[in-house]
Parts: structure tokens; C-alpha cells; sequence
């Protein structure tokens, strides 16, 4: 009876200290540790894979990775997997699937590599993909991405329209008249400069030139809603048909215009190229504007080219 009111004594001891000596009814001393200091983890090699069996880990200051980190998919049916990874100074996040590094990091320049971008918000976070052909740029001082069709960026020049003669002007005429196939009508996207450029053929026709050698004198103006906009002229001293370009045909001249024209968003503006003969030393002897014919069949033809520099 003594000796169990011994053992019952100790074990009550024992529940309030971390080590403590146990004597069994036979007399031996036994030593308990009830709760270790330290848990000997940190001097632990491991044998076989660690399963902390959903539990998480807590607490950590640095975690150092040799290898690959691998992040498998939570759906269990999905076996591809990313993994985090530096191989020879660069850093990767790698795509099984692919079998690629779509994100990289050179660890001396900084520099990184994506193989494929989408950034599918603007600045002001709304949830709306970009349209086609926009392009990306500051929306804020903050370096937040907008997205913007080209002709919406300040300063950026977008082609517009080209347009092509498709005859000529009144022969010999002394009033304006259109060049057929240059008057059009042009809505603006965007707020800007319009820049209008021609490149225009005045032509006297071969058999008028022969027939008394003249001067001629072409003007050609550029209108938008009716108003000039530019002018462009040209002079042409006939002589033997022979000594013109391509040795004969209809006797050229070419004149360039360039000008420009303040447009608004959503404005429609009516463009016109016209032309008339304005002077000349035979009033038999005329110009038109529009379709050089060569004497060995080959044509050139006036144009018309817009630009938009948005404002």
C-alpha cells in the first residue's frame, strides 16, 4: 500500500515540471521527459517525403529552394503543373504544358523575357478587352497601361486613304473641275491634323503639243468642303513629243502638294482635287490632270493620300 501512494505522489509531481524521475514499485529510477525544449527538427534530415497532411506551416523567415518549387493544379484530373526555378543566373517560371519559361529574369541585367503577353484592364480598371491594332500606353503618372487605337494617341500619325484617279479633267479648261476619282468624303476618328498630300500628272496631249509649240500653265487645287486648301501649278514648254519620258506620249509634268486641315472626331469633310488651264501662249493648246499614258503603254496616276496626327 505504500508503494502506490509513492507512484501516485510522483506522477503528480511530474505533471508540473518538464523532466522527472520515476522510482517503479521495484525500486528503479526511470527518467520522463514530458515536453521537449526543442522538437530536433532543425538537425533533421529527412528519409522519405515530408506529408504535413494539409496542415500549413507558419512563421517562416526564409525559405531556400534548390530546385524546383512545383505548383501542381487543384484540380486533380489536370496533371500539368508551374514550377519556380534559377538555372545559370536566371530565374524562370516554368510552364509544363508548354515545356517553356514564358516569364524569365537575367539575374545581371534585370532584364525580362515574357514569350506572351495580355493585359486585359485599362487604367481605370474596367474589364474591357482592348480592340484590335490598340496599343498600350501611360494611362497616369503612375505608369498604369491604357489601351488606345493608334489614331487616339497624341502625336501618333495613322495613314488614312488613298485614292487614285481614275480619268482626267476637262481638257483646256479655264474653270476648276474635279479630277475624277479624287473627290471623296472623309470622316475623322479622332480629333487631329489632317495632312493631304497629291501627287498630280498634268499632261498636254501629244498631238496638240506638235502642232505649235506652246507654254502651258496647270493649276490644281485641293479643297476641303468647298474652301482651297492648296494649290499646286505647273508650267510645261512643249517641244518633240521624243525627248519626254519613255520617248514620247502625252508631254508630263508632275507636281506634289502637301497641306494640312484641323479635323474633329466624328466630322465628315468633303475632299476635291481640281484643275484648269490657266495660261498659255496658243489658246488651241491645253492641259488636263490625272493619267500619264506613256508611248510604251505604261500609265501613272495622280493620287491622293491622307493622314491623321492626333491631337
Amino acid at each position: 500500500m505504500k508503494k502506490t501512494i509513492l507512484l501516485l505522489l510522483l506522477n503528480c509531481g511530474f505533471l508540473a515540471a518538464q523532466t522527472k524521475t520515476l522510482i517503479t514499485p521495484y525500486g528503479e529510477k526511470v527518467n520522463i521527459e514530458l515536453s521537449p525544449s526543442t522538437d530536433n527538427l532543425g538537425n533533421h534530415t529527412a528519409t522519405e517525403t515530408l506529408n504535413l497532411d494539409t496542415h500549413d506551416i507558419d512563421n517562416v523567415s526564409t525559405i531556400f529552394i534548390k530546385k524546383d518549387a512545383l505548383f501542381l493544379d487543384k484540380n486533380s484530373g489536370n496533371s500539368n503543373s508551374f514550377s519556380l526555378n534559377k538555372n545559370d543566373g536566371t530565374f524562370g517560371i516554368y510552364n509544363s504544358s508548354a515545356a517553356n519559361n514564358p516569364l524569365s529574369i537575367d539575374e545581371t541585367s534585370s532584364k525580362t523575357t515574357l514569350l506572351s503577353a495580355q493585359i486585359t484592364k485599362n487604367a481605370n480598371n474596367f474589364a474591357l478587352s482592348p480592340q484590335m491594332a490598340s496599343v498600350a500606353v501611360s494611362g497616369n503618372e503612375n505608369g498604369d497601361v491604357d489601351w488606345k487605337p493608334l489614331y487616339k494617341v497624341k502625336g501618333a500619325t495613322t495613314f488614312q486613304v488613298v485614292k487614285y484617279s481614275d480619268g482626267n479633267s476637262i481638257y483646256n479648261s479655264k474653270t476648276f473641275n474635279e479630277v475624277p476619282g479624287l473627290t471623296f468624303t472623309y470622316t475623322a476618328p479622332a480629333n487631329g491634323y489632317l495632312i493631304i498630300e497629291t501627287n498630280l500628272y498634268t499632261v498636254i496631249p501629244d498631238a496638240a503639243a506638235n502642232a505649235t509649240p506652246t507654254s502651258v500653265k496647270t493649276e490644281m487645287a485641293v479643297t476641303v468642303n468647298g474652301l482651297v486648301n492648296t494649290y499646286g501649278t505647273s508650267l510645261i514648254t512643249t517641244t518633240d513629243s521624243s525627248e519626254f519620258l519613255n520617248g514620247g506620249g502625252d508631254v508630263p509634268e508632275f507636281t506634289a502638294t502637301q497641306s494640312q486641315y484641323l479635323v474633329l472626331e466624328r466630322g465628315t469633310y468633303t475632299i476635291s482635287v481640281r484643275a484648269r488651264t490657266a495660261d498659255q501662249t496658243n489658246s488651241d493648246v491645253g492641259s488636263s490632270v490625272g493619267i500619264y499614258k506613256a508611248a510604251d503603254g505604261t500609265q501613272y496616276v495622280s493620287s491622293l493620300l491622307l493622314t491623321l496626327v492626333a491631337n
